[in-house]
């Protein structure tokens, strides 16, 4: 039921609510009417990847990877990671409750929000994370303004990390058999991968040439940990998604499905011959400025890899067939034993039903 109200002050109040007659009410982002999940959605959901890949995953890099005092270009890119991660948060929720409560965006100045920020897993998954990620930049702002990084960063990374599975306990995955966990470390994984990336591209290589072999080497053995967590996490959620093979091929998920792993394979060899080819010759100036340019490339295919991510995740996965009743076959073959008392119950029910039809 989708409600508006005339208030004392003459401002137009509205809201939604859902109800169930001998049924559980559905939740409201179900409501009749909704659209479900559009492309301002995919793109909104998409920027918050990439910001949790800019916040959190550059965290991971510096502290894993480069373990010396940070520079005032990863606060930069670190900060613009934080920004984008709050805002598009808040963004994604308007959106999501705009589809919803069927209301104009002018609307949700004066609109009841409650039955979506406290009714539904996305709304409280949505306030949770907010107040997390923004504790997250307070410890990152405080890093940079005091030098404590190893004190302050530390838990801010362990922090973002904690958050992030929100998106976990509020998405499609949160359907039990361990799904929820392995989505976390799929998305983990990733981010920290990504974010790895572009610090690398975006603040070591331009500014601390004598750590490029070092960084390089370091990050290699922390893409290939995360590599495998995301290939195994990942080829575990499809089977868990997909409940038959050819829905990889015949349904709209499994399409976008396929784009991702293709975009993945690519970023994989991408970065092999980084590691095979290009890593012993780093040292040389000519080819430190080719590498560069190669892992912009590379750092550009990431990106479109959290697209496809974003899109999965607003998309529906394709439903599990329903079971099928035993068939006479199956119930003749049971055994001779079970006749009788077949037999017992339709005479038994036989006399009853035909006075009840009589009257």
């Amino acid at each position: 039921m989708r409600w508006k109200a005339l208030s004392d002050d003459g401002h137009v109040v509205s809201g939604v609510y859902t109800f169930g007659v001998g049924v559980p009410a559905p939740v409201v982002t179900d409501a009749v009417g909704a659209g479900g999940p559009t492309t301002s959605e995919h793109i909104v959901r998409w920027m918050y990847f990439v910001g949790l890949a800019l916040l959190v995953g550059g965290m991971g890099f510096q502290l894993l990877v480069v373990r010396r005092p940070p520079s005032g270009r990863f606060y930069a890119v670190a900060g613009a990671g934080a920004v984008v991660v709050l805002e598009s948060g808040i963004v994604a929720f308007l959106l999501r409750a705009e589809d919803a409560l069927q209301l104009p965006f002018r609307s949700f100045l004066y609109g009841d929000l409650s039955p979506i920020s406290g009714g539904t897993r996305f709304g409280q998954a949505f306030i949770a994370m907010e107040l997390g990620f923004a504790l997250v930049t307070a410890l990152l702002f405080l890093a940079w303004l005091t030098d404590r990084y190893k004190r302050l960063l530390w838990p801010a990374f362990a922090l973002g990390l904690a958050f992030a599975s929100g998106l976990s306990l509020s998405g499609h995955s949160s359907s039990g058999s361990g799904a929820e966990l392995a989505d976390w470390l799929h998305l983990c994984a990733a981010v920290l991968w990504v974010g790895g990336l572009v610090q690398l591209v975006a603040v070591v290589w331009p500014t601390a040439p004598e750590l490029r072999r070092i960084a390089f080497r370091r990050f290699s053995r922390l893409a290939t940990v995360c590599v495998a967590v995301l290939v195994g996490a990942g080829t575990y959620l499809s089977i868990q998604r997909l409940p038959q093979l050819r829905d990889l091929w015949q349904t709209g998920y499994g399409h976008v499905l396929l784009v991702k792993l293709g975009l993945v394979s690519l970023a994989l060899v991408w970065g092999a011959a980084h590691q095979f080819v290009a890593l012993p010759r780093i040292t040389h100036d000519g080819v430190a400025t080719r590498i560069g340019r190669s892992m912009l490339g590379e750092s550009a295919v990431a990106m479109a890899v959290l697209l496809t991510a974003a899109v999965l995740v607003d998309s529906r996965p394709p439903p599990r067939p329903a079971p099928q009743a035993p068939t006479a076959n199956a119930v003749a073959g049971a055994g001779t034993s079970a006749r009788p008392a077949a037999t017992r119950a339709r005479s038994a029910w036989a006399p009853g039903s035909s006075r009840a039809l009589r009257r």
